[in-house]
């Protein structure tokens, strides 16, 4: 094996050990050397160099605390890249979280869907109650009042917290690339690639819009990261041990959460769950059925559980009582026909009932959207999706000034493209790559030279490719409108791709690592800062000036995908 290859090999299996493992505390122990000799240096008495009557100098407390937060930073510096990664988030998330002070998009529904957790009054969704009730709890927590009707005003009034809900979707958005870079590491990723998880995911402006409103992808996308980052780790524990079973149970958790936001992540526990019982990429070994029966139940068990306060909340009328049966419709409060004898079905009944309405209104969903996009645009981002925009002049702008003549601001949802491009890239390479990596493998094999590292990368290579396109094939048949934000849960597999595929790639010389990932770096984030005008909202540009920011032109009549509008 050739140096580099070794070096790079010797790093990902560093990764993947524990703590206490030899590697790591030889790498703290050479750390403390470090350490020791810059103390030294700093404070040895000036006259064993200057001669006699020195005059002793003490390392100021400015040179101490650089020392003390150097030998932290080399200690663990995980920990304090995923510190890093939390704050920047929170500023990416947060930052003028209350503009526009009115409705953007969907948050017109899942608003509602929070005051009417508020109000107790029955409503309908397709999506289960999870992200919803989360929401409404921040609200009630906030003091928000629930005395509008946001489907007539969208104007959010002087006295509403809806602030408080963007910020509840904010945290969650907040915690992605943190949770993207703790999955990455324990996949074994170098520290680098594991960086660039982080970063992809702190500038992607797909991520990063859903995460500033409103709704409730933010807590989807994390949910599933959730998930696998559980997944992973339940296979590093010893079989048959304690730490297994409750190991176990936290999949089980994560899988069932992300459930109950949407059903479109039955994908990511789906996937892990089958790499828990075949063992053939990622887990050592197929886990025990036992193990497995804790995760299966314990998900459940949460996804039902998580019915009971929204039947026990909602028990005044509301537009979604005419999803129920007649039965159920008799005991809310207000409807024609109450009865206040009468008894709710039980528990499970209502859930069954629930569910299965739920399954058949997806299905009634035919009618295309204008700013629909097909799952064949998501990859490159050939069609966005315009939230919010403000042009009216005698309006006000993000800072309160009269909103100049020919100029707008608007929010487009739109995904960083340079940062899809490449990952497209990663994507389409390694599916080319794999026939000369397995010619690779096999030829090394014959001559007797190792093949370790370059199995692991084809390995997890091949399960990111997997979950990828697992994200979007059940879009490809389906009819109903669907839109870019679609993309979140293969998005992450694809970064997840391209940091393993490029950044960790055994070939590639360990000397080029960082300056080639600080190339990306500079790139995704030149890309969010280019857009930042539509992502924040907040400044007001000429028609010349956003249209200089449609790379990809819309072509024809509205709805028909070709491009940004």
């Amino acid at each position: 094996m050739a140096p580099a290859v070794k070096r790079r090999a010797a790093d990902a299996t560093a990764a993947s050990l524990p703590a206490s493992s030899p590697s790591t505390e030889r790498v703290q122990a050479a750390d403390l050397d470090v350490m020791h000799q810059g103390r030294t240096k700093v404070d040895t008495p000036q006259h064993e160099h200057q001669g006699a009557h020195p005059r002793k100098q003490q390392a100021s407390p400015l040179e101490r605390l650089v020392l003390r937060s150097t030998a932290h930073v080399r200690a663990n510096p995980d920990a304090w890249l995923t510190g890093a990664l939390v704050l920047l988030g929170l500023w990416t998330r947060l930052y003028r979280i209350r503009w526009p002070p009115e409705c953007v998009f969907d948050e017109v529904h899942f608003a509602s869907f929070a005051h009417h957790y508020l109000n107790r009054t029955y409503f309908f969704d397709i999506h289960p109650p999870l992200a919803k009730l989360t929401l409404a709890a921040v609200a009630k927590l906030a003091g928000d009042v629930p005395n509008r009707d946001w489907y007539v005003d969208k104007v959010y009034p002087p006295d509403s917290r809806y602030y408080a809900m963007r910020a509840c979707a904010g945290v969650f958005g907040a915690l992605l690339p943190p949770l993207g870079f703790r999955i990455a590491r324990g996949m074994g990723m170098s520290r680098i690639a594991a960086t660039s998880v982080g970063v992809f995911l702190l500038f992607d402006m797909l991520n990063l819009i859903e995460a500033r409103h409103i709704l409730t992808d933010s807590q989807l996308i994390f949910y599933a990261a959730l998930c696998i980052d559980a997944f992973v780790r339940l296979w590093r524990t010893p079989p048959a041990s304690r730490a297994r079973r409750w190991a176990a149970v936290r999949a089980g958790l994560a899988s069932g959460a992300a459930l109950s936001v949407k059903w479109t992540t039955l994908v990511v526990p789906g996937l892990f769950g089958l790499e828990s019982v075949a063992g053939a990429a990622l887990a050592a070994e197929p886990l025990e059925w036992s193990t497995c029966a804790i995760v299966a139940a314990t998900a459940l068990l949460l996804y039902v559980a998580l019915w009971y306060p929204h039947f026990r909340i909602l028990i005044y009328n509301g537009p979604g009582g005419d999803f129920m049966s007649a039965e159920f419709q008799r005991t809310l409060i207000g409807r024609d026909g109450y009865d206040p004898q009468a008894r709710k079905p039980p528990f499970l009944k209502l859930v069954w009932q629930l569910n299965k309405e739920m399954l058949l209104a997806n299905a009634r969903i035919l009618d295309e959207h204008q700013w629909q996009a097909r799952w064949h645009t998501w990859p490159y981002v050939g069609r966005g999706l315009l939230y919010w925009n403000r042009w009216q002049e005698g309006t006000l702008d993000a800072d309160g000034r009269p909103l100049r003549p020919h100029h707008a601001m608007q929010i487009y949802l739109i995904g960083n493209p340079l940062l899809f491009w490449m990952c497209l890239a990663a994507v389409l390479g390694t599916v080319a790559a794999m026939p000369f990596l397995l010619r690779l493998i096999r030829q090394r094999k014959k001559r007797g030279t190792n093949t370790d590292a370059w199995e692991r990368y084809l390995r997890l290579a091949t399960f990111l490719l997997l979950g990828y396109a697992l994200g979007i094939l059940p879009y490809m048949p389906i009819q109903r409108s669907t839109f870019i934000y679609h993309y979140l849960p293969s998005l992450l597999f694809a970064e997840l791709l391209f940091a393993h595929a490029v950044l960790d790639l055994p070939a590639l010389p360990s000397v080029l690592q960082l300056p080639l990932a600080g190339i990306v770096w500079i790139v995704v984030f030149w890309c969010f800062w280019y857009f930042r005008a539509w992502v924040y909202g907040h400044i007001a540009l000429t028609a010349d000036d956003h249209e200089a920011m449609r790379w990809i032109k819309y072509t024809s009549s509205v709805g028909d995908n070709k491009g940004w509008h």
